[in-house]
C-alpha cells in the first residue's frame, strides 16, 4: 500500500496522507486557519476538465486537513523521506508545498512520487477557497466553501 500525498486528498476527499517536515504550529509554523463550524456548501471543481462537483456537510470542512498539517510537521522527514513546508500567506492565508522527490521511503516502503501546491485562502472563518495544484495525473483541483448556517439538530 502506498503513502499517498494527503492534502488534496484529505481536502478534497482524494486520497490519504503523507510526511510534513517544517515548524509545528506550536512554534509558531503558518497553520490552515479555523473555520466556523456549521452547515457548509462546498463545491469542487477539477481544473484538467472544469467538472464540478457541491456538496453540504457539518462542522468545521477543513479540520482534517489542520490537523494533517499538524502531525505531518511533528514527523521526522525519515519517516516518508517527503517535506512539508507551510508559508503564512498574509492574514488567514497560508501556502502549503508537499514534494515527494521518490517513490520510496527511507525504509524501502512505496510512497506517491510528485509536488502539491497548495493555497489556503480564508478572508473569515465562514469562508475558504483552497488551489491545489499537482504533478500527478489528478492535476489541480479548487475547493470553495461558504458557511451556510447552523446544522439540523438530532
Amino acid at each position: 500500500m502506498k503513502v499517498l500525498p494527503w492534502l488534496g486528498m484529505a481536502l478534497l476527499a482524494l486520497c490519504a496522507g503523507a510526511h510534513a517536515q517544517g515548524r509545528p504550529a506550536a512554534a509558531g509554523g503558518a497553520v490552515v486557519p479555523e473555520m466556523q463550524a456549521g452547515k457548509w456548501k462546498l463545491l469542487v471543481t477539477r481544473a484538467k476538465d472544469g467538472r464540478a462537483g457541491d456538496s453540504e456537510m457539518c462542522g468545521d470542512p477543513i479540520d482534517g486537513m489542520r490537523r494533517e498539517v499538524q502531525e505531518y510537521t511533528s514527523k521526522a522527514k525519515a519517516n516518508w523521506g517527503c517535506t512539508m513546508t507551510t508559508n503564512p500567506a498574509g492574514g488567514r492565508n497560508v501556502n502549503i508545498v508537499y514534494d515527494c522527490p521518490s517513490d520510496r521511503a527511507p525504509d524501502g516502503r512505496p510512497v506517491q512520487k510528485g509536488r502539491w501546491e497548495i493555497s489556503v485562502v480564508s478572508a473569515s472563518p465562514q469562508a475558504f477557497r483552497i488551489e491545489m495544484k499537482s504533478t500527478l495525473q489528478q492535476g489541480s483541483y479548487v475547493m470553495e466553501g461558504t458557511r451556510i448556517g447552523e446544522c439540523a439538530q438530532r
